[in-house]
């Protein structure tokens, strides 16, 4: 089946979406001199609701992906009278407007400069990027920071949405992955929107999808950006940027290299019993200084045949190094026996990864798109590990030396059509193909006494995938949206020296998607959602590789991993920018990380765990707000969260209340001054209790010389990112702390220089797995 896909995808030609209206112009005043400063909005007629906002640049501006409707365009500038005419848009126009001349006083300004760039649209919440609030900042991570409900690890290598979990990366209709987003620069990105409730073709593991929309042009020429963050934490981290691009008017090159230096910290302790064998353990490591280098690298080439039809490649290479030393207390009662260890562990990490990816689209007639690619990707890991043990102040051995490797190469193809039956009916549709295969070997040597144990682990996954997906309309009131999406999974792992497979599954599993929205009126909004995912552990998670933390105690993987299966309702009522949500769900096989121990054992195990069930159900109110020089965006939600399995110790479950709150203060024209943070009370979900916390940050940015942007944040001000945990579950009592580096300071520079380049960037990750592999 795999071959007859392939032979399909080079064989089929391509199509553009459906054609987008814009609105775009240029600005002059009464001496048909450009006007380069200025606000431009776009309102809704009847309630002078905001659409979109954007500024003049260069005497221009523009509105992409606009529907068709009446709008009202107004422009504000100091020195002029406010522009405001109503136009309404059947194809995209481009206009030419004259500015009056005109004495505005500064609050008149200031009113119209600080519309809130955080809007709500049925629980979706949208960052306007190129608003002055956001365009001044370094790193695109910082933006995304300020989305209520999302949270970025403190390494910042991570993303979560509450609730919903990890979310899927879309760059327009593009997929991509972590790594790649934060490689952009904030001066290209237009917008950034947290999807709550994507349709199918986000793929069937999207309980939520970060999309972001890239500025557009067609002007010709170079620019460049260089910036630079320096970052102060436990030690002093420096992030190295530098994004390229360039366009003839026509095809479009980009490119990017990231160079970042860190100095992670980490600690973390835990005290667990395992009554049925009298055993007990309590430890602290702490890895005061793991020199991290690390290596982003992007380079990208997009080609228009026509108007509709394109090609496209796009690379990106990603290497990271460790040389992580660490320190590890330990007190050890196993049976009659106490021991006291200190342990020392040299590990000498290296990853590597690579994905290429080739787009062709191509529009078949005037309502049929359709669009073909190929994806290859790979990550490959060394782990070097050196420990040795001090056992009750008897002295320092080395007891063990790791060598262990892992590797996966994964190779994708996928085809989507989108066809337009009528101006109330749309059709999407498509399949997938995607085949991995890993390898892990692991060689541990133990020298008292002496005795070498090789492991070699073959992973091998396939996953075939179809889904369709309606849009229909009826009196512009009613819009409906019912997708299905199918697919075939089969798993087989391996060890070399058995004769039969040690992980083996085949399933095919229907994930349906539908919603409804009511337009009530042109303020009010009524969303009902259901939904079923799926969640698959990465592809590292079934390997055999394990971390030493004490002589007791591994960190590792765990091959018998199972995806999770999730059903989801959801509601928002729309008031204007203010949402009432709420939602009920359930979790089949939910994973979470846990120390085991199985009879007979040597070691136990952290490690991630599939559990039996998880539900629960969340409710909440989310508020904008603008007056003047302040714009603040607040939301509070509480959610009951229960965790069951047949092994653990249930306890009861009580809701918690998360709130976020972000307040801005445009203190000058080019300054914002940024205060806000999040809070989240205890957490008691049935099986695990977790700590509260409250987490504040700040930030200041200003523009120099027109060019040169500045940051200072100060984030994690309360030092409260430190997550306690406790559970009882498979004969294993544990209560611990993972400390966390969040409290910082750090300044950033950006600095760009050249002209202006094209944006038309269109390519498409093809593997929707691509989060799996590293």
């Amino acid at each position: 089946m795999k071959h007859a896909i392939w032979l399909v995808l080079l064989g089929v030609q391509f199509v553009q979406g459906q054609e987008q209206l814009s609105l775009k112009g240029k600005v002059f005043d009464g001496n048909k001199v450009q006007v380069d400063i200025g606000d431009v909005l776009l309102l809704v007629p009847e309630s002078k609701e905001l659409v979109s906002y954007t500024t003049l640049v260069r005497g221009g501006f523009v509105f992409k992906e606009v529907p068709k409707g009446e709008y009202i365009l107004e422009i504000s500038t100091l020195g002029y009278a406010t522009f405001s005419k109503r136009y309404v848009l059947h194809d995209s126009l481009e206009v030419v407007i004259q500015l009056e001349e005109k004495t505005t006083d500064l609050e008149n300004v200031e009113v119209v400069a600080t519309k809130n760039p955080i809007t709500n649209r049925n629980g979706n919440f949208k960052i306007d990027v190129q608003n002055p609030v956001f365009s001044t900042m370094v790193d695109p991570l910082e933006v995304l920071m300020k989305l209520p409900n999302v949270q970025v690890s403190p390494d910042r290598e991570s993303i979560s949405v509450l609730v919903k979990g990890t979310p899927l990366i879309y760059l327009g209709n593009q997929r991509i992955s972590f790594g790649e987003f934060a490689a952009l620069s904030v001066d290209s990105i237009e917008s950034i929107e947290l999807i709550n409730n994507p349709s199918p073709k986000y793929e069937a593991e999207g309980r939520a999808v970060i999309l972001i929309q890239l500025r557009k042009n067609n002007d010709k020429g170079t620019t460049v950006t260089l910036g630079e963050t320096l970052s102060f934490r436990q030690n002093t981290n420096n992030y190295i940027s530098t994004n390229g691009n360039h366009s003839n008017g026509k095809w479009n090159l980009r490119g990017n290299l990231n160079y970042n230096t860190i100095g992670q910290w980490e600690s973390n302790t835990f005290a667990f019993a395992i009554p049925a064998e009298n055993i007990h353990s309590d430890y602290l490591v702490l890895i005061p200084d793991n020199k991290r280098m690390q290596m982003n690298s992007g380079l990208g080439f997009y080609y228009p045949i026509n108007t509709n039809d394109y090609i496209s490649f796009n690379t990106i290479f990603r290497r990271q190094t460790d040389d992580a030393g660490f320190e590890t207390s330990t007190f050890l009662q196993n049976g009659g026996k106490t021991n006291e260890v200190t342990s020392e562990t040299e590990n000498d990490n290296r990853r590597d990864y690579f994905s290429a990816n080739f787009n062709f689209n191509k529009r078949l007639t005037e309502n049929l798109n359709i669009f073909t690619g190929i994806q290859y990707s790979s990550f490959d890991q060394k782990l070097q590990t050196d420990i040795a043990n001090n056992y009750n102040n008897e002295g320092l051995v080395l007891d063990q030396t790791r060598n262990q490797d892992y590797k996966i190469e994964s190779l994708a193809a996928r085809l989507n059509f989108e066809q337009v039956i009528s101006d109330n009916v749309q059709l999407d549709f498509g399949a997938s193909w995607n085949e991995a295969k890993a390898d892990a070997f692991s060689q541990i040597t133990q020298y008292e006494p002496v005795n070498e144990d090789v492991i070699r682990y073959d992973y091998k996954e396939i996953l075939y995938a179809m889904y369709a997906n309606t849009a229909l309309s009826f009196e512009e009131k009613f819009k409906v949206n019912l997708g299905v999406r199918m697919e075939y999974n089969q798993v087989e792992g391996q060890l070399e020296k058995d004769l039969q497979p040690l992980v083996e599954r085949e399933n095919t599993r229907i994930f349906p998607k539908m919603g409804l929205n009511v337009a009530i009126d042109s303020t009010k909004t009524l969303s009902l959602n259901y939904s079923r995912n799926i969640n698959r552990p990465n592809f590292s998670q079934t390997s055999s590789v394990r971390v030493f933390i004490n002589p007791f105690l591994e960190a590792g993987n765990n091959v018998d991993l199972v995806p999770t299966l999730a059903n989801e309702i959801s509601t928002n009522f729309q008031i204007g920018n203010t949402s009432i949500f709420g939602g009920i769900y359930t979790n089949k096989n939910p994973r979470y990380f846990m120390i085991g121990y199985q009879e007979n054992d040597t070691v136990a195990l952290l490690a991630e765990n599939n559990l039996d069930e998880e539900s629960g159900y969340y409710v909440g109110l989310t508020v904008p707000f603008s007056h003047k020089i302040w714009s603040s965006t607040n939301s509070v939600s509480m959610t009951y969260n229960k965790i069951k399995d047949s092994s653990a110790v249930f306890t009861k479950a009580n809701p918690y209340l998360y709130v976020y709150t972000n307040q801005q203060l445009r203190v000058a024209k080019d300054t914002v001054v940024s205060i806000g943070g999040y809070a989240l009370t205890q957490r008691k979900e049935g099986i695990i209790e977790r700590n509260e916390m409250i987490v504040l940050n700040a930030s200041v940015t200003t523009t120099l010389f027109k060019k040169l942007q500045c940051a200072l944040r100060f984030n994690d001000i309360t030092k409260a990112m430190n997550y306690d945990e406790s559970y009882s579950i498979n004969g294993v009592e544990a209560h611990g702390t993972y400390y966390a580096d969040g409290r910082e300071m750090a300044v950033a520079l950006k600095y760009s220089f050249g002209g202006t380049a094209s944006n038309t960037f269109k390519n498409k990750d093809v593997d929707e797995n691509l989060d799996r592999i590293n």
